[in-house]
């Protein structure tokens, strides 16, 4: 068998999707619609992953704002770089649904990968500092809007002055399969991506390319199956539907990983965004690609260009 040549790979890829299961499990079957209308399940994934947080025995930070007469929180750590401490890589992620869903790739997948991550890095130590975030409110009505927490995040961080060297959005990377149709709404696109619904994307608006690239370029060292890159304008559909275009908005470099959303999963955004849809195999080989890919960036002195 293939897992007696990888002993170690497959036991932490076990160990990655038995917690995303335990993770999707609580996210979507057991809280399901996390919305301002659904308070206190929107209260409830933000707890969760305060504590899940705080099992890393570092500070979590409540950044809190009020919607609708409501106080809502984007949630976050960090890991302290150690040789160039100034120079942050936010790695986010939204925990809230839209209404009607219990939102299992749309986005418990990415509050997984989030979770993951920052329960593998944070034994080490890197120079810049890794910045962690769970984002709430994302979703429309909030969709690009003042009240979007990743737009509140990222204009915080401006005022601060915060030197975001990258940020990386987690944004549905749990449907997967090769009987999945990949759809896309280009031909020129049809051509530079697989037919089948079984690669995760590594996406951006044009300003952030050389950083897709850069991520590209070190993700595939360690991937058994490369990531594709897609790079274009916000005229195509879901280029800038996520967090990274709020940190776009702001002025910083950001890039999406995405299994792709509407171009394959036929879930997207209904009711049928449920627990048993979820590749949790898929998910586990790239979230430890991208744990690899955030070592070998957050200790370079140059993102880009690549300089490791």
């Amino acid at each position: 068998m293939i897992t007696d040549y990888f002993p170690a790979e497959y036991r932490v890829k076990k160990s990655i999707a038995r917690n995303a299961r335990e993770i999707l499990h609580f996210l979507s079957v057991e809280l399901g619609e996390r919305t301002l209308r659904r308070y206190e399940n929107l209260e409830g994934a933000a707890r969760f992953i305060r504590e899940r947080f705080a099992a890393g025995e570092r500070p979590v930070v409540d950044e809190d704002y009020e919607v609708e007469g409501r106080r809502v929180s984007n949630i976050r750590t960090e890991i302290p770089g150690t040789g160039s401490p100034e120079g942050i890589i936010v790695i986010g992620a939204h925990y809230d649904t839209i209404e009607d869903t219990p939102g299992a790739d749309d986005n418990a997948t990415g509050i997984a990968g989030l979770l993951e991550l920052f329960r593998m890095l944070s034994p080490f130590r890197f120079k810049k500092t890794l910045r962690f975030v769970a984002f709430t409110l994302e979703e429309p009505p909030h969709f690009s809007g003042d009240n979007m927490g990743s737009m509140v995040c990222a204009r915080r961080a401006r005022e601060r002055e915060d030197n975001i060297e990258l940020m990386v959005c987690l944004e549905m990377l749990g449907y997967a399969n090769r009987r999945y149709e990949q759809n896309v709404p280009f031909r020129d696109m049809a051509r530079h991506l697989p037919r089948r619904g079984d690669f995760l994307a590594v996406v951006s608006l044009p300003s952030s390319a050389p950083y897709t690239y850069a991520w590209k370029q070190v993700y595939n060292r360690y991937a058994r199956r490369d990531i594709v890159d897609i790079v274009g304008p916000s005229s195509i559909p879901g280029m800038n539907h996520s967090d990274h275009y709020s940190f776009n908005r702001h002025g910083y470099p950001a890039i999406m990983l995405t299994d792709t959303a509407f171009y394959r999963n036929k879930n997207y955004h209904t009711g049928e965004d449920s627990f048993d849809t979820i590749n949790f195999k898929f998910l586990a080989e790239h979230v430890l690609n991208s744990f690899n890919t955030i070592r070998v960036l957050a200790d370079c002195d140059e993102i880009v260009p690549l300089h490791c």
